[in-house]
């Protein structure tokens, strides 16, 4: 299913939802995204699914209910689809509704973007960063974006694009919510020149468990630092559309792997559907879990985390070599590809995760069979300390302290 809704919008009122590309596909990772961690992390743009198909969905959808826009977002990165630029023209000439696009804006430095971008009403894009160093920390790109080609992307589109751009800054606490940060970050909007500027905290389960709102009064810090800008601060309110649903459990699930749902939200489904117990069941047969985030509990779809073993996938070898002390080569050979790393690994951080539990080039290979696993590993640079990457990937280092004891017991 491509298409869904329409769903309660913050920004946008009732929205039909396309989603063009596979679930978790994304050129980002970031640490507060609602739908978890990115599982293939890519900048290359290609056809997931026909068009034609993911356009008769649209069409279903549309006309068996009511709505203010149609929105391109997705289960990860809109952008990536190639074919995003008919989509939106088509919509557009058979709806007569507008077209919004819900995207990173990590592609727009690209002209083929551009193009495809520039038949929508409104772009919704991000910006949670006023440098590199913010910038990897809390969207974690892939390795071919830097900060300096995602604003140059934003600020040409914003010269020839005559619909709206409303920015999207998402605060995230110890991260981009000081003084220093918010100031950079408001430099970066004065060049691209946004329509409306939304400042967001994390309302739903976040990618990372350490991910964190900030205070009240760095809110109001922003909304002073960003004069211009509009704080989005109560959760959505309306009813989720479910007429293209065959019954509660197909609607819950479906909405829910796009969109956590309260869990009151979840319960007017099963009322709509007649079908009381849907919840209780899809819970006993561990399809669903609930998350309890800011004092709410949240459906989402039971993702159940993938064990990661020194050689990560079929086609895929990890070679470690001690060069001196504590520096090493890590080779990689992932299916025809071939990459080379130097890593840093002293002695403190080897014993604060293995705790002499394995050698240090087994622990490096488990480590990069969680990178790539993870779809981390298009995000490191070739030479890297083992300790650095654990700061910005804080779940790297509980979930190699838990595989390592899974695997003594």
């Amino acid at each position: 299913m491509y298409a869904y809704g329409p769903v309660p919008s913050r920004r946008l009122g009732n929205s039909i939802g396309v989603s063009p590309i596979p679930a978790k596909v994304c050129s980002y990772s970031c640490v507060y995204c609602q739908l978890g961690r990115t599982r293939q992390l890519q900048t290359k743009r290609q056809r997931f699914f026909s068009e034609e198909d993911i356009f008769r969905d649209i069409i279903k959808v549309v006309e068996s209910s009511s709505a203010d826009v149609i929105t391109f977002a997705g289960d990860g990165e809109p952008t990536l689809c190639s074919d995003l630029g008919w989509l939106i023209r088509k919509s557009k000439q058979e709806f007569g509704l507008p077209v919004a696009v819900i995207t990173n804006g990590s592609l727009l430095f690209h002209e083929d973007v551009q193009k495809d971008l520039q038949a929508a009403d409104i772009l919704l894009p991000t910006l949670d960063a006023g440098n590199q160093d913010v910038f990897e920390r809390i969207n974690r790109p892939h390795g071919s974006i830097t900060y300096e080609k995602m604003i140059d992307g934003l600020i040409d589109f914003r010269k020839d694009f005559f619909g709206q751009i409303w920015l999207e800054l998402m605060l995230v606490k110890g991260v981009n919510d000081s003084d220093r940060q918010l100031f950079n970050i408001r430099d970066a909007v004065y060049e691209i020149k946004p329509d409306k500027i939304f400042v967001m905290t994390p309302i739903r389960p976040p990618a990372e468990d350490w991910v964190e709102c900030p205070k009240p009064e760095r809110v109001r810090v922003a909304e002073e630092i960003l004069s211009e800008s509009v704080t989005v601060k109560n959760r959505e309110e309306g009813e989720f559309g479910v007429a293209e649903f065959k019954n509660a459990e197909e609607a819950i699930l479906e909405i829910s792997a796009r969109h956590p749902l309260r869990l009151e939200q979840a319960r007017a489904i099963e009322r709509e559907f007649s079908e009381k117990g849907t919840l209780k069941r899809l819970l006993r047969e561990h399809k669903i879990i609930i998350n309890r985030y800011r004092h709410t509990n949240y459906i989402t779809p039971d993702r159940k985390p993938e064990r990661f073993e020194s050689e990560a996938k079929p086609g895929s070898a990890i070679v470690v070599e001690l060069i001196k002390c504590c520096f090493y080569r890590v080779k990689l050979k992932i299916f025809e590809k071939e990459k080379c790393y130097h890593v840093i690994l002293d002695d403190a951080y080897y014993n604060n995760l293995a705790h002499g539990q394995l050698s240090k080039e087994e622990l490096l290979q488990n480590c990069f069979g969680y990178f790539i696993d993870n779809a981390v590993i298009e995000t490191l640079p070739s030479k890297i300390k083992l300790r650095d990457i654990g700061k910005q990937y804080p779940q790297f280092e509980t979930d190699i302290r838990k595989a390592i004891a899974a695997d003594k017991r």
